[in-house]
């Protein structure tokens, strides 16, 4: 009976290492099983069973019943299944391997939309509303018609200054309206005076250049007639010397007894003659363009004189100084009246108009009162120009300057953006406080600029602002829970090839949400310990809490 027990043991043992499972003694031993040092348990020795009675069993076990051969299977499939994930969870979960990243630091914190640029819309006319056709918040589009006015007043009252104005005019008695003629024919003749005392002066210069040019031609005509009086002179002297030289040769052929038609006069060569009537003709002509300048001239002097006694006489017939200076202001004052009637009018009936797109922010006044000129009726918000007033605490204030990218989220929309200023005086107010920076002594307020606002922003509601610090690319880095402090600085506890848990001293860079970056301490294919419980210490193997939770409940 105890042999056939301790076959029976030996069976379930064999099985149970196929299965997976584990098999306890009648002692109360774990056998098959790791032990919490996670060496392996010593088995109680056993009786040797011979191997032919245990394949006989086994057969006649595995002929008896197809369902257990199905369990045997199973039982397989799970313990693989089973190993697998523990496989997966001690590389994935427990263990982190380092690998190069980018990590990109961010520093988040809250704020409000506002408007950048608002504009104040003021009356330019005293005059009754007579509908407002927008209310706070609604957005408007350039040209849009924001308010009329009742203009029956502004209408009235133009007509009541044209009267005025021509019934003063209506006013200014005869002596003035003749002393203002002549006025205005002496002003007349100055002018046509200092005209003519321009003409007059350049004719002037011209009949002195004719003169000029005259007297030059006439020395011209002098001189070449000098030198064509030379000139023949010269040509008759030669010829009277040619005839005497003639007849001394004929002369004294005859005494020779030589034959006289033989001898023969010596050519002379003449002297040109200059032709002076291309220069008699030219003098001709300047001495007709003198005559004619000369002749107008005189009439130009003439015109003058007449403009002269005009303006003299006209200037007799006036009106004192005094009497002038108010005729005129008189007649300055109404017609300034007439325009600004006219213009007061006229932007009554246009009403106020939006300038640019935007969004009412407020409307200070309401249909059927009276809005007077300057009396601010409401204002808009540029809606190319929105942004997010935010705080920051004095911890991230190295961190945040003007210019660095931003990214907003409302609701599901995001925004980017930029930092456009940060305020140089903390503020303690409560409210920001209660923004949630979390910090005393003084809150520290910013401005935000979005780059490409849309039709989805509203003015005034919460918005989640995250400021870009720095990006770095290609870098070593670790889960965040990974990292741990002590008074000796930053560490991490890393797996080695031996399974051993050994400390390394990180130093740290920038971090995001999920990672550190680590500028020295690790390499690349580190196997770095997620959660570091306070069992661990350099040196002991590694034994990770997930690696057989399910082959223990398979």
């Amino acid at each position: 009976m105890d042999e056939r027990n301790e076959i029976t043991t030996e069976l379930k043992e064999t099985v149970g290492v196929i299965t997976g499972e584990s098999s306890v003694s009648s002692e109360g031993e774990a056998t098959g099983s790791v032990s919490s040092g996670g060496k392996t348990g010593r088995r109680r020795k056993k009786k040797k069973v011979p191997a032919w009675v245990i394949v006989l069993i086994i057969a006649a076990i595995i002929g008896g019943t197809v369902v257990l051969g199905f369990a045997i299977k199973n039982g397989m499939q799970k313990m693989q299944t089973a190993m697998e994930e523990a496989m997966d969870n001690m590389s994935g979960d427990d263990l982190y391997v380092v690998e190069k990243t980018d990590v990109e630091q961010e520093i988040a914190t809250s704020g409000t939309t506002i408007g950048l640029e608002e504009d104040a819309y003021t009356s330019p006319v005293t005059a009754k509303v007579d509908d407002i056709r927008v209310e706070v918040g609604q957005t408007i589009h350039k040209g849009e018609v924001l308010l009329t006015y009742d203009t029956s007043d502004l209408g009235d009252n133009l007509a009541k200054v044209k009267i005025q104005a021509q019934s003063e005019r209506a006013a200014s008695n005869e002596s003035l309206e003749a002393a203002s003629k002549a006025a205005g024919k002496a002003d007349t003749a100055e002018t046509k005076a200092k005209k003519l005392k321009k003409q007059i002066n350049s004719l002037k210069k011209e009949v002195e250049d004719l003169n000029d040019d005259v007297v030059s031609k006439q020395d011209e005509l002098a001189e070449a007639q000098e030198k064509n009086a030379k000139a023949e002179a010269a040509n008759e002297a030669a010829k009277a010397e040619a005839k005497e030289k003639a007849a001394a040769k004929a002369l004294d052929a005859a005494e020779k007894g030589e034959a006289a038609e033989n001898i023969t006069t010596e050519a002379v060569k003449e002297e040109d003659l200059i032709d002076t009537k291309e220069i008699q003709n030219e003098l001709r002509g300047l001495n007709k363009e003198l005559t004619k300048k000369t002749e107008k001239l005189t009439e130009k002097q003439t015109e003058l004189a007449e403009q002269n006694s005009i303006a003299s006489a006209n200037k007799e017939v006036t009106v004192s100084d005094s009497t002038k200076a108010q005729i005129s202001a008189a007649r300055e004052l109404s017609d300034m009246n007439i325009n600004d009637a006219q213009e007061a009018y006229d932007e009554g009936m246009a009403g106020i108009t939006a300038r640019t797109d935007g969004i009412i922010s407020s409307v200070q006044i309401v249909k059927g009162s009276y809005a007077s000129e300057t009396q601010t009726l409401l204002t808009i918000i540029d809606a190319d120009q929105i942004g997010v007033s935010f705080t920051i605490s004095k911890d991230d204030l190295g961190s945040v300057k003007p210019n660095q990218k931003v990214r907003v989220v409302i609701g599901n929309n995001q925004y980017d953006g930029f930092v456009e200023y940060i305020s140089r005086v903390a503020s303690t107010d409560s409210a920001y406080q209660a923004a949630g920076t979390g910090s005393s002594g003084g809150n520290i307020q910013g401005k935000i600029v979005i780059n490409n606002p849309d039709e989805n922003l509203y003015i005034g509601i919460s918005a989640k602002v995250y400021i870009f610090v720095g990006k770095s690319e290609g870098t070593l880095a670790v889960p965040y829970e990974a990292l741990n402090t002590d008074i000796d600085g930053d560490y991490v506890y890393v797996v080695d090839k031996d399974n051993k848990i050994q400390r390394k001293d990180v130093k740290i860079g920038i971090f995001s949400d999920e990672y550190y970056e680590i500028t020295e301490g690790i390499e690349e294919g580190d196997k770095v310990i997620r959660e570091v419980t306070k069992d661990m210490k350099p040196g002991d193997e590694y034994v990770p809490k997930t690696a057989m939770p399910n082959m223990m409940g398979m």
